[in-house]
């Protein structure tokens, strides 16, 4: 019995240590992963135990199915998997500095993005990578830039769309990008140290208002959609002004194509409504009677309805030439008779 309980424990260890692995004084592994856990940190639970407060990271090199990804190299990208559903890029930097530098971080599995929109954001990278891999940016055409940037920052109108701070789906993942190859190697033999602590639920070291959590981001998020008065006006006035400009520049085209032959010799019908308006701008309202608008109906009617191609005009002065002829034989009809009875007395 205690021969085959000893064999029970061996298979049983065997068994785990090929599923769960730890290296001399390296992370934990787990079916090719890295575990990395971090610690959501509180002023309440600073002394609590790593195990009771503790998120896992699953880490790995990317493998990709294509010989040559530029977007991610196999040879420096890291695979993550389980992020926090509020994790950032500035989140990621920090939980692997001293450790690697970080290019680029992609990640999946963002609330409110399909797959079109993931496909048009990685279109976007792709044309920036392009980009930067083509100028070979100096610091000279670098501070252009940042120029061209500032001039463009001042044209751009007063108000803008508020940045909402992105959420990810439970369970999301990531890839990240390192700037050079070498830096692989060092993330995939990080030492087991002590657990990373989790950026806390405020908005004093954030930088930009996406890394804002907790608290701050909805106090954020409900003042940016209330923005003051005096400023939705001058955005208002704004967008009316450009409205306006737009309005006359496409009614000053249209007067300009007007009654003009085109290159067929065809001239383009264009239709304008009546003007209603006096030199002051303001609309002049007057009441019509009901025979004035029995007869301006009868007269849309027949302008409309009679007059409205060419062979309509020829078909009623037909008819009327018809009517004309119809009633000549008629009256010759009727001198006839009245010379027959010697009726007929001309004088």
């Amino acid at each position: 019995m205690v021969g085959k309980k000893s064999k029970k424990n061996s298979d049983n260890n065997s068994s785990k240590s090929s599923s769960k692995s730890k290296g001399n004084g390296g992370l934990d592994e787990i079916n090719g992963y890295k575990i990395l856990p971090v610690r959501f940190a509180s002023d309440e639970d600073e002394q609590a135990n790593i195990g009771d407060s503790a998120h896992y990271l699953y880490f790995k090199q990317h493998k990709s199915g294509k010989d040559e990804d530029i977007l991610m190299p196999s040879s420096r990208t890291l695979y993550v998997y389980n992020l926090p559903a509020d994790t950032t890029e500035r989140d990621i930097r920090r939980l692997f500095q001293g450790v690697a530098r970080i290019a680029r971080v992609i990640f999946h599995g963002v609330v409110g993005q399909d797959a079109i929109k993931t496909g048009a954001v990685t279109a976007h990278m792709m044309t920036e990578l392009a980009a930067a891999m083509a100028s070979a940016a100096t610091a000279q055409n670098q501070h252009q830039q940042k120029k061209k940037q500032q001039a463009s920052k001042n044209e751009e109108d007063v108000t803008k769309p508020v940045p909402r701070t992105r959420l990810l789906r439970s369970g999301a993942c990531a890839h990240i990008v390192l700037l050079e190859d070498e830096e692989m190697d060092k993330v995939l033999s990080m030492k087991a140290r002590t657990v990373q602590e989790w950026p806390s639920p405020n908005a004093e070291d954030a930088k930009s208002p996406l890394e804002y959590r907790g608290l701050a981001r909805y106090i954020y998020e409900h003042r940016a959609s209330r923005p003051p008065t005096d400023l939705l006006k001058t955005e208002v006035n704004s967008y009316m002004a450009k409205f306006e400009e737009a309005q006359y520049e496409r009614e000053r085209m249209l007067a300009q194509q007007q009654n003009v032959p085109d290159d067929d010799g065809f001239i383009t019908v264009i239709r304008r409504g009546r003007n209603t308006k006096n030199k002051d701008g303001s609309a002049t309202v007057t009441a019509a009677s009901a025979e004035e608008a029995r007869e301006a109906a009868k007269k849309k009617t027949d302008v409309v309805f009679g007059n409205m191609y060419r062979f309509q005009v020829r078909e009623r002065k037909n008819n009327q030439l018809l009517e004309l002829r119809k009633k000549f034989e008629e009256d010759k009809e009727k001198i006839a008779r009245m010379r027959q009875s010697r009726l007929f007395r001309p004088y």
